[in-house]
């Protein structure tokens, strides 16, 4: 992370900590089932399998859906919320006979910090609502290729990380129970940007085979089902 983002990451933070000491709210937590687009990866997962067509290289993962969770804070006079949520998925294919292993592996997850403002349908605690959001999201890609033939080994790694901003929506039921409220929720997410660019020298990027940008994107349907304490 560079210094610019450190700084708007304390600013926030500070924000963050004024409001939380001004109003109350609720804490809440909650586990994600997410879908995840990633069509650029995709792509350039397929690519590995083309450049070298003369081995039946298989698709074992191609980035699928996965649980993830979301932690945050809700201001209940303002209906407005902070949250942070980590999401992973991933890419892997390979092939091995007798002479040997092929494998690439690309583990993908992701780290996103963002607000919500809260649309009540009822007035009770009760009831529907509509969620809007906006966030960013710092992921982490790593691409790993392992390569043994008869007694000779290859293994080499590449890390890179990407920047997604999005925008989002869900709508939301809660159900108040003794001292706590279960929510569950359904929306979908629009995330842009994610240039994946390498860790080690970040002027450089990922290119396909058309010397396009290689880019994450987290889009997709977003589901959850959690409990918020009052505090």
């Amino acid at each position: 992370m560079n210094n610019s983002m450190k700084i708007k990451a304390v600013v926030i933070f500070i924000i963050y900590s004024s409001i939380c000491y001004s109003q109350s709210g609720n804490i809440f937590l909650e586990f994600n089932y997410n879908t995840f687009s990633h069509t650029s990866l995709k792509s350039f997962q397929q690519e590995f399998i083309k450049d070298i067509p003369e081995i039946p290289i298989q698709v074992n993962d191609n980035f699928p859906s996965n649980i993830g969770f979301t932690l945050g804070y809700k201001v209940g006079k303002i209906n407005t919320s902070l949250f942070f949520s980590y999401n992973s998925t991933g890419g892997k294919i390979s092939y091995s006979d007798y002479s040997g292993v092929i494998r690439i592996t690309q583990p993908l997850d992701a780290y996103t910090f963002g607000g919500e403002y809260q649309i009540n349908f009822s007035k009770n605690k009760e009831g529907f609502s509509l969620g809007l959001r906006a966030f960013s999201m710092l992921s982490n890609l790593t691409v790993e290729n392992y390569t043994q033939i008869l007694n000779n080994i290859t293994d080499e790694k590449v890390k890179l990380q990407s920047i997604n901003f999005g925008l989002g929506g869900r709508l939301i039921y809660e159900y108040p129970v003794s001292f706590f409220i279960i929510k569950a929720s359904l929306g979908f997410d629009i995330t842009f940007g994610g240039t994946l660019k390498f860790k080690e020298n970040n002027d450089f990027y990922l290119e396909n085979n058309n010397g396009e940008e290689v880019k994450s994107n987290w889009s997709g349907l977003r589901t959850g089902l959690g409990v918020e304490i009052p505090i």
